[in-house]
């Protein structure tokens, strides 16, 4: 074996943010420090406003920080790149485009040979169920298949690291656990490394291998909880006394006391 170590394909170490507004500074994030290893799904849960979507804006170069240093797979992030794939609450697919054309997206903007990314479109659709659906347009899917397609198009370009933004937030709550478990499987075949977002105790304890926690802002980690259900994970564990142990630890993190 190497001696070698890899780099966390996330590492965010003391992490602040500040921004102006017209009433002054305001301190989004204050000392955030996260590691997200190779394969890793890692849950991000906490209040409104505490800088969930920000602490993913600074790792896919959308934003920048303000001190501290963060890292993907072992590299400095100065703007968007190519080791991020991210996957928004809507899914933002163009609506003059096919399925087909909407995942193929990436390959225009990175200058991918086209009929390797066509193939590997084609594969990656195959993969979220929508073999079928390639040439229809997203007003003919429902919610979950755009959601789908994105989940798709994120995956075109290979990227190391998974971004996700409460990609299910929009989605009935039948639609949202068949998501979870087609998310479920799709990780489990591509093992990419995840950061997913979310506001739901359940959709973070059913996917991820760890949860962390933050606090009101200025937003920090608070918790870093392992998540030690086995896998794969069906919808019958929802009602299990280890997941609702999981769920209920971390729901005191929101009730007022």
């Amino acid at each position: 074996m190497s001696g070698v170590a890899m780099s966390p394909a996330l590492r965010l170490r003391d992490v602040g943010l500040t921004y102006a507004t017209r009433r002054g500074q305001i301190e989004a994030l204050s000392g955030v420090n996260i590691d997200i290893g190779a394969g890793e799904f890692v849950a991000l849960l906490g209040p409104s406003g505490c800088g969930k979507s920000t602490v993913l804006k600074l790792a896919a170069g959308l934003m920048h920080v303000t001190h501290g240093a963060l890292e993907v797979s072992g590299e400095p992030v100065v703007g968007p790149g190519r080791r991020t794939g991210v996957v928004f609450q809507k899914p933002n697919l163009l609506p003059w485009k096919t399925v087909l054309n909407n995942v193929l997206l990436p390959a225009q903007t990175l200058g991918l040979p086209l009929a390797a990314a066509q193939e590997r479109a084609r594969e990656l659709l195959a993969l979220v169920g929508l073999a079928e659906f390639t040439d229809n347009y997203p007003w003919e899917l429902s919610g979950g298949m755009q959601q789908r397609v994105g989940i798709a198009r994120m995956l075109l370009h290979d990227p190391d690291l998974l971004l996700m933004d409460e990609p299910f937030a929009a989605l009935d709550a039948l639609s949202r656990e068949q998501l979870m478990l087609e998310l479920q499987r799709i990780w489990s075949q591509q093992r990419k490394s995840v950061l997913f977002i979310t506001h739901s105790i359940q959709e973070a304890v059913f996917l991820a291998d760890r949860v962390l926690v933050m606090s009101p802002r200025p937003g920090r980690i608070i918790e870093d909880l392992a998540i030690p259900l086995p896998r794969p994970r069906g919808l019958a564990l929802l009602a299990d006394d280890a997941f609702m142990a999981l769920c209920l630890h971390l729901r005191r993190h929101f009730i007022d006391a």
